[in-house]
């Protein structure tokens, strides 16, 4: 059900085109696996399913942010409210309960949104992402249309007409023989194994060449450029050691206490580059993009209005940090000169008890223990 999208990001960290590929229904992606190239890892994959745990639970019992001197609710990107049903849910009834308001097996739901992991509003990069993420898509013979949250699917943008439930994406004509009338019924195909773009687009999820225009038009407008090539990590065996000289001029997390477990991650061409590690009895992830390059990650899942702490901290190493925690998340900003870095950490001020059994917590004063353990000027970036 949970599955890794393009370039190992889980279905908690999304490209901005999934406001596109959303339109796509995830039982046929999972079936055209092969052709999203994407990059796999088995930490990466379970990863995923227990960042949906711990996001999921988001929303119950939220508080006002305190400030937003530093920006982090002006990147919020507002989504339809996330609805939960008890017949859906893949848990028992006592971990259901637990992430009802009411602690009942009653539907509820909680408001989401997004951030964008690329930087700051107001931005080059931040802009860029809005505007892809808010495009129109060409489709011949139909025109210009858009996803509409009221509708539910894509409309055409010059009539506001409903078109279509949403696109499905395939790698070949027998991918879609091979799914029944039923599902197929209301999506617009579009075969891209039979349209040629280059890969440094695709990884952006264009799939027309009417997409690269705009692509273009959008990167040219803002002086930004693309990543370049992919660098993968994760397969091939390749050791935490080898990637960590590709993204670090020296070791750059204190590792004394030996609490750590490090995976390779990816790197572009560009210098962006993340990476998944656990620390103790919580998991992270880091990931630093460029600035001057086009990027549309963002963060999905998310209610704005439970982040209750935010607060800038100068870490043991001289760098100005800003920390930013829920009950049940907390983020590490560096906003440097060369670079938009945000540590997305799986716990938070609330202890909750995972999946495993066992105690996730991270009170703000660890928050700040736990900044001092990342020398970012050792980054490449």
């Amino acid at each position: 059900m949970y599955k890794e999208s393009i370039n190992n990001r889980t279905t908690n960290e999304v490209w901005s085109a999934s406001n596109i590929k959303k339109l796509t229904m995830r039982k046929v992606r999972a079936s055209a696996e092969q052709q999203e190239r994407t990059i796999k890892k088995s930490f990466a994959r379970s990863l995923a399913v227990a960042t949906i745990c711990v996001v999921l639970i988001i929303g119950v019992g939220a508080t006002a942010i305190a400030t937003n001197v530093f920006g982090f609710r002006d990147s919020f990107i507002p989504k339809p409210d996330l609805t939960f049903s008890f017949d859906d849910f893949q848990g028992t009834e006592e971990q259901y309960m637990a992430m009802s308001p009411d602690g009942t097996l009653d539907d509820f739901s909680i408001p989401m949104g997004q951030i964008f992991l690329g930087g700051l509003v107001g931005s080059p990069e931040y802009e860029a992402a809005m505007e892809w993420k808010n495009r129109g898509f060409s489709i011949e013979g139909i025109g210009e249309v858009r996803w509409d949250e009221e509708a539910e699917g894509l409309v055409n943008v010059e009539t506001g007409e409903f078109v279509a439930k949403g696109v499905l994406f395939a790698d070949s004509q027998e991918t879609v023989d091979s799914i029944s009338a039923e599902e197929l019924d209301g999506f617009i195909i579009i075969i891209e194994g039979e349209i040629d773009i280059p890969e440094r687009y695709r990884w952006y999820g264009a799939s027309t060449w009417s997409d690269v225009e705009k692509l273009n038009e959008i990167i040219e407008r803002h002086g930004l450029v693309l990543h370049g090539e992919l660098f993968d990590y994760y397969n091939g065996n390749r050791s935490w050691g080898e990637f960590r000289a590709s993204i670090a001029k020296e070791e750059f997390i204190d590792n004394s206490s030996n609490n750590f477990t490090l995976y390779p991650g990816y790197r572009f061409e560009s210098g962006t580059f993340k990476f998944d590690a656990q620390y103790d009895n919580f998991r992270f992830s880091l990931r630093s993009s460029r600035k001057g390059t086009f990027d549309d990650v963002i963060i999905s899942n998310i209610d704005i209005n439970e982040f209750s702490s935010e607060w800038s901290y100068e870490n043991i190493h001289g760098a100005t940090l800003t920390l930013v925690q829920s009950e049940f998340i907390s983020f590490i900003i560096a906003d440097t000169e060369t670079a938009f870095i945000v540590v997305f950490i799986h716990a938070g001020t609330t202890p909750i008890v995972d999946w495993e059994g066992a105690t996730i917590h991270l009170a703000p004063g660890d928050l700040e223990n736990f900044a001092d353990l990342i020398d970012f000027s050792q980054l490449n970036s």
